[in-house]
């Protein structure tokens, strides 16, 4: 695992149109080649010297002397030599740059370096005079056709901020973000930090091996480790408590079934006087279907008047 590459304002001179022909090509691909530095983030840090490669199409004319560019690339670093990079975006600022205003437009911001590499298994992190602290990390890229290997200074800043940070282990995968601060004392291209992360792995979730062995079946039934974080949700669905009851009068009176009526549209005391009127005239009475319409009012109720029993053969109704 490594990756090397920068990105930041570059100004652009010398440029020159090379052809090149790839193994079993039959047409050459062409590239435009220039001389820039890389912006140190000090004026009193020199700014160290690259070549810079773009890859150019068919008709493409190299930029003239001092042009500015927005430029990501990606970085070879050999030790007492110019910095080799690759381009992998380039965006030109309009204008002249014989124009004494052409650069004033432009801020002045440091060249930012980022890359992913490991630390040598020989090796001594240093501590300087200002407080600050440092390591050499190894890197890989492919440039110019090829892998090439670098090796870069990482300087953590004398502030508070990384007072407490501790530095990689040897042999341990490392990955930082910083602005270019010329050299070190080793001739290394130095890096002031601004992020580091220790210790990279490879990233994955594996899921345990399905146990078939049957000499120890609690190791099979050991419930999963509950995550304090799922990446699966519930859905919401109506449940019986959202919803008002519902019973059927046939359940409540044991006669002829009747319609489903909600015990929350009839109080308690019609209920109670409904439930008093049907069980008397149960025997009496053809069972009928009531709907919640027609059932009769609380005054209908207490005004139905008792029959009469009748002497003799034959028994008559009561008048209403």
């Amino acid at each position: 695992m490594s990756s090397f590459s920068a990105f930041g304002f570059f100004a652009l001179a010398q440029g020159k149109r090379v052809a090149t022909y790839p193994a079993g090509a039959t047409f050459p691909i062409h590239h435009n080649h220039y001389i820039t530095s890389l912006k140190s983030n000090s004026d009193d840090v020199p700014n160290p010297s690259a070549t810079l490669s773009v890859y150019s199409a068919s008709g493409d004319a190299p930029l003239p002397d001092n042009t500015i560019a927005f430029v990501v690339a990606k970085v070879s670093a050999p030790t007492g030599k110019p910095v080799e990079m690759d381009a992998l975006y380039l965006a030109a600022f309009p204008g002249d740059p014989n124009d004494d205003q052409y650069e004033e437009r432009i801020p002045a911001c440091p060249v930012f370096v980022y890359g992913v590499g490991h630390v040598p298994a020989i090796h001594t992190p240093q501590s300087h005079n200002d407080g600050s602290k440092s390591f050499t990390l190894s890197l890989t890229e492919y440039v110019s056709g090829t892998f090439k290997s670098s090796a870069v200074s990482c300087t953590y800043p004398a502030t508070k901020r990384w007072a407490n940070v501790p530095l990689p282990r040897s042999q341990s995968c490392t990955q930082f973000l910083g602005t270019c601060n010329g050299f070190s004392d080793s001739a290394l291209l130095q890096i002031a930090l601004d992020h580091v992360a220790l210790s990279l792995g490879p990233h994955s979730i594996t899921q345990p091996a399905a146990d078939t062995s049957t000499d120890s079946p609690a190791a099979a039934t050991t419930p999963a480790r509950r995550r304090k974080y799922g990446v699966i949700g519930s859905t919401a669905t109506p449940s019986s408590a959202a919803h008002p009851s519902t019973v059927s009068a046939a359940e409540l009176s044991g006669g002829t079934p009747l319609p489903a009526i909600e015990l929350q549209s009839i109080n308690c005391r019609y209920l109670t006087r409904l439930m008093s009127f049907m069980s008397s005239n149960k025997s009496k009475r053809p069972a009928a279907t009531l709907s919640l319409s027609s059932a009769p009012d609380d005054d209908e109720i207490d005004d139905v008047p008792e029959e009469t029993p009748v002497k003799g053969k034959g028994k008559k109704k009561a008048r209403h």
